[in-house]
């Protein structure tokens, strides 16, 4: 049994220690190197490759950065100066369209627009005569941004150039862009008409006699209460007197 057990020891027991110590010592540095040898690749690429290249990449990043906030600022300012024009285009128009309208001044119109006859009378061709009484309607259209104050006027009522009438209209005064109408009772006569005219006879005869309207209207347009213009406007009407049916036709004013 001696025998056996001695036969299972090693021959060489300081060789064997020498080569179990040598593998310990290979296991133990071969595992460190390699794992020293990963952590470095690692760190190799974590670090940069090209330190030159990244250098210049910044740079032309910091020019492009720099080049945008350049056009951001040409932008910003040309939209200011679009608005500056847009702005000043706008006040422009506003006071042209200011100037064109309501510190233009026009002529008002002064017309006759209805009469209603209330009584006619007429004689034959031995006593040739007219009597008329009727009621005129007459509007004043003022078309100015301002008001209109009109002075006293007169209209007169001729029949073939022979004044045969009249009717007095008092001063008033008409508001901006507004139309005053008043009414005014008139009463012709051929008083002053010859008795032997022969178209007096022959419109007599006919039954239709024409009288005509003149007149002018002077007043002033006032704008802003600063701003003052004199105006003056004709009122200049013919109408027909139609005696049998007893009214007037054709009225027209020029």
């Amino acid at each position: 049994m001696e025998d056996k057990e001695e036969e299972h020891q090693p021959s060489h027991p300081l060789a064997c220690s020498k080569l179990i110590e040598d593998k310990e010592d290979e296991h133990q540095s071969s595992q460190p190197l390699a794992c020293r040898k990963l952590m470095e690749d690692k760190e190799e690429e974590h670090q940069p490759s090209h330190p030159l290249a990244c250098t210049s990449c910044h740079a032309r990043l910091e020019e492009e950065i720099a080049s945008s906030e350049k056009q951001t600022k040409l932008k910003n300012r040309l939209k200011y100066y679009l608005f500056i024009v847009a702005l000043t285009a706008l006040e422009t128009g506003i006071i042209l369209l200011f100037a064109l309208t309501v510190l233009k001044f026009k002529t008002p119109n002064f017309r006759v627009r209805a009469v209603a006859v209330q009584t006619l009378r007429v004689g034959n061709t031995s006593n040739p005569y007219f009597s008329i009484a009727f009621k005129a309607e007459f509007n004043v259209k003022n078309r100015n941004f301002g008001h209109f104050s009109y002075h006293n006027t007169t209209v007169y009522f001729y029949y073939e150039d022979v004044r045969v009438g009249r009717a007095f209209i008092h001063k008033s005064r008409v508001d901006a862009r507004s139309t005053r109408k008043f009414y005014i009772s008139v009463k012709l006569t051929s008083s002053y008409v010859s008795r032997s005219s022969i178209l007096f006879l022959q419109d007599l005869n006919a039954g239709v006699l024409p009288i005509s309207m003149q007149s002018k209207l002077r007043g002033r347009v006032t704008v802003l209460k600063l701003l003052k213009n004199d105006r003056a406007t004709n009122l200049n009407c013919n109408m027909d007197v139609v005696v049998k049916k007893r009214q007037l036709r054709n009225l027209k004013c020029k």
